[in-house]
């Protein structure tokens, strides 16, 4: 038995070995020893692996028991080693990557948060889904968003929001789930993270729904009279809101509806006239919030229009616009002195939108940021005649200066209004005391705005448009300014040079520049020129800004051109006249230009030339028939056989028969025979000697004669054709009858007649017979 216990060991070691992983040791043969196992245990050691080779030993001695091999001694050295091994500290890992070192941190925040989030995903969701729905509801909150909100702050808001709402959400449910898990105190600690977590999406909600409630975006509803919704006007009311509230700025020396351009074209949202579309719009709109702002304007009679506006459910504004209220154009005046609306036709139901649409622009600037370029103005009424003056097609000059003053008589602080009106009122005078005083003012009111913009009490993006509109006006009032100046005229002058040059250099294009591109463009084309032109000192060939006078020269848009005309006139007078037209006759494709060209101070050399005032479309009347008293007639009398004006005179003892004929009163043929001896007399003056050059303005002087009264050759007096009368004429003495009569002949034609030679004429209008009627 005892000669068996050996063989007995090496089989329980067998097993043990047998147990063992395979990456500690391989698979004993029965004749394996107890050194060969701790050998292994050393080679685990030696390989970095401590743990395995305890492990290893621990297992070996455990097993082995019997009286040969002590279990408590077996591989002590190995142990021992193995145990030193251990107790040192491990080497540094091998530095890692980028790459690695954001691996490993998205695989400790996916054990960390991913993978309990994925067992608790419909509950993460419907908590999202929950506070975006509160986000939503707090909008109809009264008063939300209770502030204005500049575009940076509703940024934040929404990202802000919508953070705060994922992140409170998923802290939420994982809290949950740990205070479900709990017990105890642990679990009412648990409870006041939850809490935590819901009022951080709590805060999330509120900045969520404060960005829905102060979106910039309009909802249009017109209605027609019959109640149903009217496709042509709410487009019409929401083309006009594009052009006052997101078309760049128009007007060269004035602001042409509003320098807006903040209400992007995705503002305003149209109402579908279909139903079932509409209807699917309101669902939308109303889960989602994406139309804050609505408005819903309908008819109320011919010339009046009720609108209303809400915000997110409630009331904002509302008025009712009436043109006979704002003493639009159309009024008439009844026979008791009161005004009465005419019928309303398309330029009224123009009116009305164009006032519904300021009233609008109005309400969105009390409540946005970004409607700077307002420039002062607030109240809807003014704004809304401002843009009926500036974009009205055709307006009187008189109508387009009452609508202004009305203006500024509802809101005293709307700018651009009052520079219009100044502009309408004193920009085409030729009075060189109006055009000192208006270059004074428009000295202080660039200075003032300039000086407001400089330390930040205006808005440099609202105001920098119509600041360089009122200076490019002072240069050109300084331009106008007379040939001869004075001393202050000098001093104008060079205010207006260094204006020129300042604007030059301002509206150079950058990434910075606050107006849009072109616009600068064409006023920095115009600066240029008139920098080269108020600096006489400077040569043709040294001329500052070289380039772009050129550029101005040779552009084909209107108003550049007129401008390029302007400028050659200036340096090269008369003589450049063939230069001067071709640049004119680009410049005429804008009517306004053509008219401004009759009266502008820098032409009136030009307008001297009878070729000039052709080119300007301008000449005296040669027929009798367009003479005042008898243009109504023209087409009626020759019905009654009266081929000429001067025919008349046949049908003296007829006039009761012509009279009901043309059913007017009797009076008014017997003046128009009178009229007709006028005529008569005056196609029997000579066309010769000295009142010969006065032969082609005679249709001219006989009207200039009737506006004077005289309808007789017998009622000019002898004393106002002497020498001396001439001489005051001449003298440019305004109290003389000749000289009236050469001024209301230049009103009409821009030229008259010598003094000489239209006293003359005169003398032998009064002397000469007139022609027998019997020959005629």
């Amino acid at each position: 038995m005892l000669g068996a216990l050996p063989a007995l060991g090496t089989l329980c070691l067998t097993a043990v070995v047998g147990f063992l992983p395979t990456s500690a040791a391989a698979s004993p043969t029965p004749t394996d020893d107890l050194g060969r196992l701790c050998a292994q245990a050393a080679d685990l050691t030696q390989a970095g692996k401590p743990a395995d080779a305890l492990a290893l030993i621990e297992k070996i001695r455990g097993q082995v028991r019997t009286p040969v091999v002590a279990a408590t001694t077996a591989c002590e050295q190995e142990r021992l080693a193995a145990i030193r091994a251990a107790a040192q500290p491990a080497p540094p890992a091998p530095p890692q990557n980028p790459a690695e070192r954001a691996g490993a941190n998205w695989d400790r925040f996916q054990a960390e948060w991913i993978k309990p989030l994925l067992g608790a995903g419909p509950a993460l969701l419907g908590v999202v889904a929950f506070f975006l729905l509160l986000g939503r509801l707090l909008v109809f909150v009264p008063r939300m968003p209770f502030v204005k909100m500049r575009p940076g702050w509703r940024a934040g808001l929404l990202f802000g929001g919508l953070g705060l709402i994922l992140l409170g959400s998923a802290g939420t449910v994982l809290a949950v789930g740990a205070a479900a898990a709990a017990a105890g105190l642990t679990r009412a600690v648990w409870g006041l993270v939850v809490l935590e977590w819901a009022f951080a999406a709590l805060c999330g909600a509120v900045a969520f729904a404060l960005y829905l409630s102060s979106r910039l975006r309009v909802s249009l509803d017109v209605r027609g009279p019959d109640g149903k919704s009217n496709g042509a006007d709410t487009e019409h009311i929401a083309a006009l809101l594009h052009e006052f509230g997101a078309a760049p700025p128009r007007g060269v020396e004035t602001t042409v509806g509003t320098d807006v351009d903040d209400l992007g074209d995705t503002a305003v949202a149209l109402t579908f006239s279909n139903k079932f579309l509409a209807a699917v719009q309101k669902v939308v709109t109303s889960i989602f919030g994406v139309t804050p702002w609505r408005v819903a304007a309908s008819p109320a009679g011919e010339n009046a229009l009720t609108i209303a506006i809400t915000r997110n459910g409630w009331t904002v504004a509302a008025a009712n616009i009436d043109r006979t209220i704002l003493g639009l154009a159309g009024e008439q005046a009844a026979a008791d002195g009161k005004a009465t609306a005419s019928k309303a036709g398309p330029t009224a139901q123009a009116e009305l939108h164009k006032m519904a649409a300021a009233f609008v622009l109005a309400t969105l600037a009390r409540n946005h940021h970004g409607f700077e370029g307002l420039c002062g103005a607030t109240d809807w009424r003014s704004l809304g005649l401002h843009c009926i003056a500036t974009t009205g097609s055709g307006i009187a000059a008189e109508q387009e200066t009452k609508l202004l003053g009305a203006a500024l008589d509802y809101d005293a602080g709307n700018l651009p209004a009052e520079v219009a009106l100044q502009h309408s009122l004193l920009r085409e005078s030729t009075d060189a005391e109006a055009l000192r005083n208006y270059a004074d003012w428009l000295w202080r009111r660039a200075t003032a705005v300039r000086r407001d913009i400089g330390r930040g009490a205006k808005s440099a993006a609202g105001y920098l448009a119509l600041l360089y509109r009122v200076e490019l006006t002072f240069v050109n009032v300084a331009l106008n300014l007379p040939v001869k100046p004075s001393k202050s005229d000098d001093e104008w002058r060079r205010l207006a040079r260094d204006i020129a040059g300042n604007m030059v250099q301002e509206l150079a294009p950058t990434e910075r520049l606050q107006i849009p591109g072109p616009w600068a463009h064409a006023m920095r084309l115009y600066a240029a020129l008139a920098y080269k032109d108020l600096s006489p000192s400077l040569s043709e060939q040294a001329a500052p800004h070289s380039e772009l006078c050129q550029q101005a020269l040779d552009s084909v848009a209107p108003q550049t051109a007129y401008n390029a005309a302007c400028s050659i006139a200036r340096n090269k007078g008369v003589a450049a006249e063939p230069e001067i037209a071709r640049r004119l006759k680009l410049a005429f494709a804008d009517p306004r230009l053509k008219a401004w060209a009759r009266k502008d101070p820098e032409l009136a050399e030009l307008r001297k030339k009878e070729e000039f005032l052709k080119f300007l479309g301008i000449e005296p009347r040669q027929d009798f028939w367009k003479l005042e008293a008898f243009e109504p007639y023209e087409k009626q009398l020759p019905k009654a056989g009266i081929a000429r004006p001067r025919d008349l005179y046949a049908h003296e003892v007829g006039q009761s028969d012509i009279s009901a004929y043309l059913q007017v009163n009797p009076l008014v043929i017997k003046r128009l025979a009178r009229l007709a001896t006028l005529v008569r007399r005056a196609e029997a003056v000579p066309a010769h000697g000295e009142a010969g050059p006065v032969q082609k303005f005679r249709v001219e002087v006989i009207g200039a004669l009737i506006q004077a009264g005289i309808e007789s050759p017998a009622d000019i007096e002898p004393g106002w054709l002497n020498e001396e009368a001439v001489e005051t004429a001449a003298a440019g003495q305004q109290d003389s009858f000749i000289a009236k009569l050469q001024k209301s002949i230049e009103q009409r034609v821009l030229i008259a007649p010598d003094a000489r030679h239209l006293t003359e004429w005169l003398r032998q209008l009064k002397d000469t017979p007139p022609e027998d009627p019997s020959t005629v």
